[in-house]
């Protein structure tokens, strides 16, 4: 069933339930929906750039100021990722400033003026705190990130495959206040191996407290931070989890899995009866029915139907046979309480105690 067909049967079974008002109701119900579990076509992948460092020439940089001039060497460096479509492009770029490996606060790039592309001007999200020096060292690469997609819920896991290494379990669950703790100065640096929370906007002026959010990331996109810095450059296949879209186009469909009659019954019991039983005044035709009787129906319908789509996802991609925090799933052979990753095949059971 299409989007426009549900947004008909909202309404013809309530007279006076604007159709607006019930796409609105739809989409509402189906993002509660996506909440009832971490459902399997919600589990997707994409990809994370961190580019090899660039310190090549110099900039100049005035202290409180949120304006940068790369010199000619600095400039033909940096402006490949200045281009349309650059990969991760220059505003997706933190920059340093001192004599490698740097120690002083790290700065998002937030725009790029290239009308000289041999002295390119960068503004920064933040005023620049270190003194006034017309010809500072830098270092300029990625630690910040921002997930690959609007949608975005949580991260599962993250795979340098160039390096082995996975960022997983407890390493992502980090946060950018436990790595100030451990390297407040940001001397650790080559290759990531652990994912923190950050934050959302940034602070430009601590003074007037106002805020500049990166052109490509709005006040409220999660960022996150890699430590150690990725200087070396790292390119990671990540595994995330989304939210789910809204159904937008009249043709629009929901998932497979999620039956139009579970949407419905969600925007019956949850928005639809509960407008009709505050409305009963205005509308005529409302005033008769056993609202609360009709929300308790539709609720348990509801509760039915869930029950069967949370089957049929299980058998698409069973995701619930082992608890978390089970031993089959611990990172250490002989623990029941760490992250996933130990090898399971047959060889490794026979020959390892490994406790239920």
């Amino acid at each position: 069933m299409a989007f426009i067909d549900m947004v008909s049967e909202l309404t013809g079974t309530l007279p006076g339930l604007s159709p607006i008002l019930a796409q609105k109701y739809i989409n509402r119900a189906l993002e509660q929906v996506y909440g009832e579990r971490l459902w399997s076509f919600l589990l997707t992948d994409g990809v994370l750039v961190c580019p090899l460092a660039v310190t090549s020439g110099s900039v100049s940089i005035t202290q409180y100021s949120t304006g940068v001039t790369l010199d000619a060497t600095a400039s033909a460096a940096l402006l490949p990722q200045t281009v349309t479509g650059a990969i991760p492009g220059i505003q997706n770029l933190q920059i340093r400033f001192g004599t490698p490996p740097p120690s002083g606060s790290v700065y998002s790039i937030v725009a790029a003026d290239v009308t000289i592309p041999t002295a390119i001007i960068l503004t920064l999200d933040r005023l620049v705190l270190e003194p006034t020096n017309a010809a500072a060292s830098y270092s300029c690469y990625r630690c910040l990130v921002t997930p690959p997609i609007d949608d975005f819920m949580k991260w599962e896991s993250l795979v340098d495959p160039t390096n082995a290494i996975t960022i997983a379990g407890g390493n992502l669950s980090r946060t950018s206040g436990e790595f100030d703790m451990r390297d407040p100065q940001r001397s650790s640096s080559g290759i990531a191996y652990y994912l923190g929370s950050w934050g959302g906007n940034r602070v430009c002026d601590p003074v007037k407290g106002e805020t500049v959010p990166n052109a490509t990331w709005d006040a409220g996109t999660p960022i996150y931070e890699l430590w150690p810095h990725p200087t070396s450059g790292q390119t990671f296949y990540c595994r995330f989890r989304r939210r789910g879209e809204a159904l937008v186009d009249p043709q629009d469909t929901p998932p497979p899995v999620i039956s139009e009659a579970m949407i419905l019954y969600r925007a019956f019991y949850g928005h639809a009866y509960p407008f009709a039983a505050a409305n009963v005044a205005n509308f005529p035709t409302l005033k008769h029915a056993n609202w609360f009787n009709l929300i308790a129906v539709a609720k348990q319908e509801y509760r039915k139907e869930l029950l069967d789509a949370k089957r049929q996802d299980d058998e698409t991609q069973l995701g619930n046979v082992w608890n978390r925090g089970h031993g089959l799933r611990s990172i250490r052979p002989f623990g029941r309480y760490n992250d996933t990753g130990f090898p399971i095949d047959a060889n490794f059971m026979q020959s390892h105690l490994v406790r239920f």
